[in-house]
């Protein structure tokens, strides 16, 4: 048995370390510190003997998941099959931390089936490894009796196959969910809150989470919202209702007094909202962290936020920081004296951001890889944004006094 035991530990070793999928995916419920008791049974797999435990341990634990060869083979052929379908180790990782049986799973019987489905219905190899990792319980759903009528009805209807496949994009939950059984009530609220006939369809394609919300809810938050002066028809109020639907008031009112203790009025923060409502689903932390990197660092007001909440939907460690940091050593070595126009910096695309101003310069300005990948931070540097450009005017200034 322990024999048998070590030589399954070791091949499966193998096959996770070939395949680039660490062994933490069953120890971390997908990035959670408290596993599972699915994850509990699984995750000494590979860490038995690393781990230092004594050979009754290894016996006990091997009964609890019932290891034997055969299971073993199941697990290789279920890492195997992902890998060979275009899942990332990422997407494996979350698969396995969400639902850790499916390594036990038998591959033709419950996984290949499904992704075969989705396959046939319209989907790519690329959005399936999406849709199962953002959803893997639908790998646990009947097609006969689930999967193939709830995609049927979708069709039926938004109007469409391609509109069916587009919402299921935009939220795969949707298809884990037996949405035939309370659309009715969902488009009737919807018309009650003011959605014009001719749009409801399109409203649930672009937030298809509308169907999987509860109906009372939905009209409430759909009144709260038309009280604050939200349009109906704008697809800031379709972000609104669909997120603010899924929150519990207190937590919901709790991030507007967020906003009020960083000194945003009421009239800033509603417009804040009625243009940008995402600005108000990140955590507190998030949002006094943003705020306090525009204001404290960049001498940004709070009015001038308030009218662009563009600007608080930019992630800090992705873009903010990057982006600052790069224009911060292009400004203090003079290779660009374009100063003052932090704005459309902060707002272009990737693409075009890296063009502009890293690709371009990065032979004569080699730290500017190091800044924009975050290895030479912003918070480094010996002085601001506003100090590069008093010492630019400065330097102006000496320039037109030798030239008279």
């Amino acid at each position: 048995m322990l024999q048998s035991l070590h030589k399954c530990q070791r091949n499966l070793c193998t096959k996770i370390r070939k395949t680039s999928f660490l062994v933490q995916f069953v120890s971390t419920s997908c990035g959670s510190n408290t596993p599972t008791d699915e994850s509990k049974s699984l995750m000494n797999l590979c860490h038995m003997r690393s781990r230092g435990l004594s050979k009754e341990a290894i016996i006990s634990e091997a009964k609890v998941i019932q290891l034997e060869t055969d299971t073993c083979s199941k697990v290789s052929a279920v890492i195997e099959f992902f890998q060979n379908h275009g899942f990332s180790a990422t997407q494996v990782k979350k698969i396995i931390g969400l639902r850790p049986r499916f390594l036990a799973s038998r591959v033709n019987k419950t996984i290949k089936p499904k992704l075969n489905f989705l396959q046939s219905v319209g989907f790519s190899e690329d959005e399936c490894s999406k849709i199962i990792s953002a959803k893997p319980c639908i790998l646990d759903r009947s097609i006969r009796n689930h999967l193939a009528p709830s995609f049927d009805f979708l069709k039926t209807f938004m109007g469409s196959k391609m509109r069916a496949l587009v919402a299921i994009k935009h939220y795969p939950q949707i298809l884990d969910c037996k949405v035939s059984h309370c659309w009715k009530q969902t488009v009737q609220i919807l018309g009650q809150i003011g959605i014009p006939d001719s749009q409801v369809s399109e409203f649930i394609q672009k937030s298809p989470v509308i169907l999987t919300t509860n109906p009372q809810k939905m009209s409430e938050v759909g009144l709260r919202l038309k009280e604050m002066g939200f349009d109906v028809t704008s697809p800031a109020f379709r972000t609104a209702i669909a997120s603010m639907s899924r929150v519990a008031h207190p937590k919901m009112e709790r991030k507007f007094e967020t906003y009020r203790s960083l000194g945003f009025s009421d009239d800033e923060i509603l417009n804040i909202f009625r243009s940008q409502p995402n600005c108000m689903f990140y955590t507190e932390e998030n949002i006094r962290a943003i705020v306090a990197f525009y204001v404290d660092r960049h001498h940004f007001s709070l009015s001038l936020l308030s009218k662009r909440p563009n600007f608080l939907l930019c992630s800090l460690k992705r873009r903010l920081i990057p982006r600052c940091s790069v224009m911060q050593v292009l400004w203090s070595r003079g290779t660009v004296s374009e100063f003052g126009k932090l704005y459309p910096k902060l707002m272009m695309s990737e693409k075009d951001f890296l063009e502009k101003y890293v690709t371009k310069y990065e032979t004569e300005v080699p730290e500017l890889q190091a800044a924009y990948s975050g290895e030479l931070m912003f918070e480094e540097y010996s002085f601001h944004l506003r100090e590069i450009r008093q010492m630019s005017m400065s330097k102006g200034s000496s320039s037109k006094t030798k030239a008279a």
